[in-house]
């Protein structure tokens, strides 16, 4: 089981009673940079305080299964809303990025921002060392070099950084670094997620990506 702490949604969904197999695992990331913060509404209850912070995650919720609405804001930008969905026992990181819909200017040469979405991205299964992937919420296919590998990475696309063994990174666009990891002492999976804003503003996010297991307290006990 990873060692993580598990933030406790329940509270707010559902009754503490609930038996094993009644819950799923939340991570949600923000990859909207160098913007405000952005409201996170699950449900009808605020999931972060102040918002969740541009280019960071909130961390592994035990959630409730089933669907629940969601609710995106961030300043500058139509608000998002729809449903996620949590399955028993299985783990997802939900994103939020910018994308461009239709065109980039209006009639009079006006400027349309991007809107507010939110993609699904299944977790890994447990590793025994250090994996990671790089995965772009970027409009056009770039390339970065992640530590001394090169790709190109189209929206959504994803690879894998190979060798990595948990060290310290740094993320390059160009000639430009658009973020850098302290690396990751503790072995298991995780994501490198690479947003952009309509500005060009680029970031990178490390996150962690492996399947969650509920905490022995919460497990229902064998008769």
């Amino acid at each position: 089981m990873p060692r993580v702490f598990f933030l406790l949604l329940v509270a707010l969904l559902a009754p503490l009673s609930a038996q094993e197999g009644e819950f799923g695992f939340l991570n949600i990331a923000n990859m909207v940079p160098a913007e405000k913060s952005c409201n996170i509404n699950i449900g009808g209850k605020e999931l972060v305080p102040g918002g969740l912070k541009a280019v960071s995650s909130t961390g592994w919720f035990i959630v409730p299964k089933g669907e629940h609405s969601l609710t995106l804001e961030v300043e500058g930008y139509k608000t998002a809303s729809g449903t996620i969905k949590i399955e028993t026992n299985v783990s997802v990181l939900y994103v939020a990025f910018l994308q461009q819909i239709g065109a980039k200017k209006d009639e009079k040469g006006k400027e349309i921002p991007p809107q507010l979405r939110i993609r699904r991205c299944e977790a890994f299964a447990e590793q025994k060392g250090h994996y990671l992937r790089a995965m772009s919420f970027c409009p056009e296919p770039e390339t970065f070099q992640v530590g001394p590998h090169k790709m190109v990475l189209e929206l959504f696309g994803s690879q894998e950084v190979s060798n990595w063994n948990g060290g310290a990174f740094q993320v390059l666009h160009g000639n430009t670094t658009i973020g850098a990891c302290a690396g990751a002492q503790e072995k298991g999976a995780y994501y490198l997620l690479i947003g952009s804003n309509h500005k060009q503003t680029m970031a990178s996010l490390l996150v962690r990506g492996e399947t969650q297991e509920l905490p022995p307290w919460m497990k229902q006990k064998k008769p």
